[in-house]
């Protein structure tokens, strides 16, 4: 049988062919644990099972690798962190927010009766291959410092924006630029960052002597290069993750790989919609899946 998916990048139907028939190979963006999932959480993680079954039934189990990823270090988490546990050191909080809402999560995903991922890879246990990919897009020219920060040029890439397909002045828009004097563009994006005092921090990248962390879009590309390879079949998530994150993930692959493309179909789902808006916790019109 031929299976035929939607890809975002090219806006049509087409003719699904792993690189590798031997093994198809899939990343799908995982949950931040910062608080358990709501049922529009859920949707990703159904729909993705279904085409992870989906592979298995067409090329055999052992020929499909799907990774779906833990983001464990994140500005939401720092906050929820010391919200919950005002009394304990910030890091001590954090694995306690981390360790809970993730436990929660497996149980909510296998009470939905979704397979595991054939890799689940946390964030945390990936901060070398980051700086490794953060030094060597600062080696290209595509990447630079400044104060103490590491961002992604965007001019460095010309069809930046291909995926969303917005103009320039609309992903200005409508992205949460963040006006820093230091910026080059006001479109660049932060690779890596100072932490907070107590915050998770690690020795930097390049040339900043100060300890930070990694921003959210550098996680995946990492993650996904580990796991998957420079380039890979499919890469999905929700669709309010188009722009910026997986704009962002591929101008950073594409740049740190020299390659045209990071993944050859790009597959997202749908919001979840309550009464006319999108389920979110923002909002506060959501049921977990544990309720």
């Amino acid at each position: 049988m031929t299976l035929k998916l939607y890809n975002t990048l090219t806006r049509r139907k087409e003719d699904f062919r792993p690189l590798d028939p031997s093994n198809a190979r899939m990343y799908v963006c995982g949950p931040t644990v910062y608080d358990f999932a709501h049922i529009g959480n859920a949707r990703p993680v159904i729909v993705f099972d279904v085409l992870f079954r989906l592979l298995r039934h067409i090329y055999g189990p052992e020929h499909v690798t799907y990774v779906r990823n833990i983001t464990d270090v994140d500005d939401k988490i720092n906050a929820r962190a010391a919200e919950e546990c005002p009394d304990l050191p910030l890091n001590e909080a954090i694995r306690r927010v981390t360790k809970k809402t993730e436990a929660q999560f497996h149980k909510d995903v296998a009470a939905l009766g979704a397979l595991n991922p054939s890799v689940e890879p946390r964030a945390t246990e990936h901060i070398s291959q980051m700086k490794a990919m953060i030094e060597r897009l600062v080696q290209k020219g595509c990447a630079y410092v400044a104060e103490d920060h590491v961002l992604f040029h965007v001019a460095a890439m010309p069809d930046y924006g291909k995926l969303s397909g917005r103009s320039l002045d609309e992903m200005i828009a409508g992205a949460r630029v963040e006006v820093a004097p230091y910026k080059k563009d006001p479109m660049d994006f932060v690779l890596w960052k100072p932490s907070i005092p107590s915050g998770p921090s690690w020795p930097s990248p390049v040339s900043i002597t100060a300890r930070g962390r990694p921003g959210w879009h550098i996680e995946c590309s990492a993650m996904a290069e580990v796991h998957l390879g420079d380039v890979f079949d499919i890469h999905g998530g929700g669709i309010d993750l188009v722009f910026p994150h997986h704009e962002n993930e591929i101008v950073q692959s594409r740049c740190a790989h020299d390659t045209k493309i990071m993944a050859q179909v790009w597959m997202h789902n749908g919001l979840l919609q309550v009464e006319g808006e999108k389920m979110a916790k923002s909002l506060g019109n959501f049921v977990t899946v544990h309720e």
